[in-house]
């Protein structure tokens, strides 16, 4: 017997996986091609309703995310399978439903996320790897300076005002974040550095910008050692250019295991059905 919620609405929890290059970001824009828009367009087709679907956070142009948790509710009578092969039958090559999990209707996937990791990769070499080209920023470099970009990106572990990662269109209303972890990978067999950052929230090009900083430390044309005063700086022209899009991926969102963000929301109260990490 199936032990999913009996409400007239269906409420569910889907993980999307998604390539950014031909996408103008997560959010919904008019006549641009959107990730949330292909998937409001594609499940009221489905469903035969107008469907609004959420998000846990947004993506800009040129992100990728490998499990990005979403919303969706529905009318229609179906089950978390027939919502994910009717999607996926829909939906296009570079966007694909991984699972669906029926939820309470009080679940609200953005206020629940306590912690998100994005990984960004760098190619390094002379040799140009097409297949990995529209996921990691190619550096065209023989090699970059790992010890030092590791004693770099230790600064930035904390809960600091980090202004200085900005973009100068970033709307947040404060910029106080923590990051939990970072790690820069060694370079594997074809050349590619994963930099992987854990943090409650983060700022517009937050993690753009900080993989440009480390970026220019590895290449060394910035000081590990200058890290500090940057950060204490606030001010967005110390620290290193923007990394492209294409090297970002959304890792993963985490429900638990982290200090949540500010207080709980009024809109996510105790009962709800906690999501897998």
């Amino acid at each position: 017997m199936s032990t999913e919620p009996s409400d007239a609405e269906r409420h569910f929890l889907m993980y999307v996986q998604f390539d950014g290059t031909d996408f103008h970001g997560w959010q919904f824009q008019p006549a641009l091609r959107t990730v949330q828009g292909e998937l409001q367009a594609q499940a009221s087709k489905m469903l035969a309703h107008p469907v609004t679907v959420t998000a846990s956070s947004r993506t800009d142009a040129g992100v990728h995310a490998r499990a990005m948790p979403v919303q969706l509710s529905t009318t229609r009578k179906l089950d978390s399978y027939g919502l994910v092969k009717g999607l996926n039958g829909l939906l296009p090559r570079d966007i694909g439903i991984l699972s669906a999990e029926r939820v309470s209707p009080t679940y609200n996937v953005r206020y629940q996320s306590v912690a998100k990791t994005y990984t960004y990769r760098y190619l390094v070499g002379f040799g140009r790897r097409a297949l990995a080209d529209r996921f990691a920023w190619y550096v065209r470099r023989r090699s970059l300076d790992l010890a030092a970009m590791r004693v770099a990106s230790r600064h930035f572990l904390g809960h600091y005002d980090f202004s200085c990662l900005r973009s100068s269109h970033c709307g947040a209303a404060t910029t106080m974040r923590t990051i939990h972890s970072i790690t820069v990978s060694e370079p594997s067999d074809e050349g590619e550095i994963a930099l992987v950052v854990t943090g409650n929230a983060f700022l517009r090009n937050m993690i753009r910008i900080l993989a440009g900083t480390l970026y220019q430390v590895g290449a060394g044309s910035m000081e590990a050692s200058a890290m500090p005063e940057i950060i204490r700086s606030r001010d967005r022209r110390l620290a290193g250019q923007t990394a492209p899009a294409r090297g970002l991926t959304l890792t993963t969102v985490h429900f638990e295991g982290y200090p949540r963000l500010g207080k709980p929301s009024a809109y996510a109260p105790p009962d709800l059905i906690e999501a897998p990490a």
